[in-house]
């Protein structure tokens, strides 16, 4: 009996972590920056997973979503409904919003896209490269969304799922900085 309650005890803190790994202490969460504490986001664009190309670039005078995920995670299926509600909520003239699909075979890719009924474009980064220059995210961190102000500065991280309304509640306080 004490060995099945290490393990359900053992279990029950994998599933909390993200896609089963184990993230840096203190790692997950929202952080939100302040405009002086704010750093440059790298460079983010390729190919994107509906074809053609896009990149961060795209949303430059405009807030940017990026929201990191792969079709193996079960926590980002979990959390696209959240983040189809504030793609729903927001200016497309203010807002753009972006995937980063990381570490994922374009079949399995797709598929995700078309059950999940995700909205927006996501920029293919098949070996993960990009989401392990983001600054503050753990390069492997899935899910995770970074919100980008006018500026192209890093403004808000969010590592793990996102939950409720806090991607709308975030993205319409950094627009309202301008």
């Amino acid at each position: 009996m004490k060995r099945l309650g290490s393990v359900l005890v053992l279990m029950a803190v994998v599933s909390l972590t993200s896609c089963g790994r184990t993230p840096p202490v203190g790692a997950v969460g929202i952080t939100r920056i302040a405009p002086a504490d704010r750093e440059s986001m790298p460079v983010i664009s390729g190919p994107l997973l509906e074809g053609g190309t896009g990149s961060i670039a795209d949303g430059a005078g405009r807030v940017v979503v990026l929201n990191n995920w792969a079709s193996w995670c079960e926590p980002c299926r979990e959390e696209i409904p959240l983040l189809v509600d504030a793609y729903a909520a927001a200016d497309p003239d203010d807002v753009l919003f972006l995937g980063l699909n990381v570490s994922d075979e374009s079949a399995a890719a797709s598929e995700f896209v078309d059950v999940t009924g995700m909205p927006y474009a996501s920029i293919v980064d098949s070996g993960g490269a990009m989401l392990a220059t983001i600054p503050g995210v753990p390069a492997k961190a899935l899910p995770s969304t970074v919100i980008i102000d006018r500026e192209g500065r890093i403004a808000a991280r969010i590592i793990g799922p996102v939950r409720g309304g806090e991607v709308t509640e975030i993205t319409a306080e950094v627009a309202r900085e301008s």
